[in-house]
């Protein structure tokens, strides 16, 4: 099979290519979103079952993928979307996959500033946030948590994190000090408790499984999170 950068296919094609992962999902199950894991997938439902979100906010939109998917999601309640990217050719590529989406708003910029500009509307209500901007020399994890630390109806899942109880989960690690693991961001998200996967990362199965984790911003939505069987809570 051909090796098609996806970057270079979805810049081309852009609508077309994100249709048609919608039909391969729909046809064979192999997801498009959340990288492609499964497991992950379910988590997400799990929590989106037993919390009604009124928005869903992505910190790195890439291509749009994971946008499109929880536009789809929100749309199924009338929840809306906000997603940033501080790429320049990847928020083009973005705006044209899932910019004309009536629930999805965009931005184009750092993501703390992004999250920062959100607080005054969003940290009363029940969100769901997807952290995945972390691929530039400045690592923004702990900024954007210590701004969704004041945000206590919010669920966090934070994108390629280091599982501490299996390394077979991938992570990004740039050098000594710039690793997307706890000992990087402890102090930002107050006493509120960490969950990791509950399963194995050869659960995934060829998928290369990345890792993540979960943390609720208030007492009240960890106790759903100690409920998702596919979660579990860390012990320091």
């Amino acid at each position: 099979m051909l090796n098609v950068d996806p970057v270079k296919l979805t810049e081309a094609y852009p609508r077309s290519t994100l249709i048609a992962r919608r039909f391969r999902a729909a046809l064979t199950g192999k997801i498009y979103y959340f990288n492609g894991q499964k497991n992950r997938a379910r988590v997400f439902h799990a929590l989106n079952t037993e919390v009604q979100f009124e928005n869903y906010v992505e910190t790195g939109t890439f291509l749009g993928m994971t946008t499109d998917f929880l536009a789809r999601t929100a749309g199924e309640r009338g929840a809306r979307v906000y997603s940033c990217e501080i790429n320049d050719r990847h928020f083009g590529i973005a705006s044209r996959t899932v910019g004309m989406l009536q629930n999805v708003q965009l931005y184009r910029g750092n993501s703390v500033d992004f999250l920062r500009s959100l607080s005054s509307t969003l940290s009363p209500a029940l969100n769901f946030v997807y952290l995945d901007a972390h691929w530039n020399d400045y690592l923004p994890l702990r900024d954007e948590l210590l701004i969704l630390e004041k945000w206590q109806n919010t669920v966090v899942m934070i994108d390629d994190f280091k599982v501490p109880s299996d390394e077979r989960f991938g992570w990004d690690k740039y050098d000594d000090e710039r690793e997307i693991c706890l000992r990087h961001i402890a102090g930002s998200f107050g006493d509120n408790a960490v969950y990791f996967p509950n399963y194995s990362a050869t659960d995934e199965g060829a998928v290369a499984a990345r890792g993540y984790c979960v943390i609720a911003m208030s007492d009240p939505w960890s106790k759903v999170l100690d409920r998702t069987s596919l979660l579990r809570r860390h012990v320091f």
